[in-house]
């Protein structure tokens, strides 16, 4: 809880809002000197208003400060009014404008402190939603984008015009690793082999990354020739000769280019299956 009040806040506020806190502000020190049906008694009421609307749009901070400049306002209006204009204010109306401050004061206060938890919990809210949204989205192990986002990604990209490629990784004696080092030695491994994909990644704009599961990975690319995808995925093979102790990990990547008619599970079929012509006779390379 804070009492500083930035100006960009106010300018945040829209215009018109701004207007009529200013109107119905100074609006009482006009409508009081009516005397007719009690209004010069209940008007000042009226400052209730721009006290809730600074404390609805700026919290604590914007709902005391209107507080004290609506007050500020009324105070200089008694002193003229009693002092200047030498009014007969009788002791009703003395109690009705120091009631008037202390329940502008309250309200103010109290809708500010309510408007800044309800800001609070909606914060917790947008950033539970964005963990939601990522844990959906995202592999948990690798922070690679999953399935459900590639398929997605996918798709939308044979909506386009360009060739859509697809080269399907999958690791060679990774289950060897497991079998023999655990899965925590095989989690390592995952993720250095996302970070390398990453890298590659971030050296071709148009690559999309994503593990599919288990020690399957896939990068998508649009726009490139079988040639061009063949030089990215010796590029990645490379990168991909690992080691764990006394045990080494390569990688059989599949390479699929799209076709009209292709569909999303069709185009992952293809380089699924070039994938594994390439684990059937050897390994350890590329091929379409």
């Amino acid at each position: 809880m804070s009492l500083s009040v930035k100006w960009e806040s106010f300018q945040r506020m829209p215009k018109m809002i701004l207007g009529l806190c200013i109107v119905l502000t100074v609006l009482p020190g006009f409508l009081a000197r009516l005397d007719m049906f009690y209004i010069d008694d209940m008007v000042w009421f009226l400052l209730l208003i721009p006290c809730f609307i600074f404390s609805y749009y700026l919290g604590f901070a914007g709902g005391f400060f209107a507080a004290l400049t609506v007050n500020i306002y009324h105070l200089l209006w008694f002193i003229y009014e009693k002092y200047l204009r030498m009014a007969e204010l009788i002791n009703q109306e003395l109690s009705l404008h120091v009631g008037v401050a202390i329940v502008t004061f309250l309200c103010a206060i109290g809708v500010g402190l309510l408007s800044e938890k309800l800001t609070e919990k909606q914060m917790q809210l947008q950033s539970l939603n964005q963990k939601l949204k990522h844990l959906a989205l995202y592999d948990s192990l690798t922070s690679l984008p999953n399935r459900h986002y590639f398929m997605e990604r996918l798709s939308e990209a044979l909506q386009g015009e360009q060739f859509v490629c697809l080269l399907f990784v999958d690791l060679d004696g990774f289950k060897k690793v497991n079998d023999t080092y655990g899965h925590e030695e095989g989690d390592h491994i995952l993720k250095e082999v996302a970070n390398q994909l990453n890298l590659c990644c971030h050296c071709h704009d148009s690559m999309f990354v994503s593990r599919l599961g288990g020690d399957e990975f896939v990068v998508m690319f649009v726009g490139a020739g079988k040639e061009r995808s063949t030089e990215i995925a010796q590029e990645i093979l490379k990168k991909l000769q690992l080691k764990v102790h006394d045990l080494r990990i390569s990688a059989s990547i599949g390479i699929a280019i799209s076709k009209h008619g292709d569909t999303p599970s069709s185009l992952l079929k293809s380089a699924d299956t070039a994938m594994y012509h390439i684990k059937s006779t050897g390994k350890n390379a590329v091929g379409a």
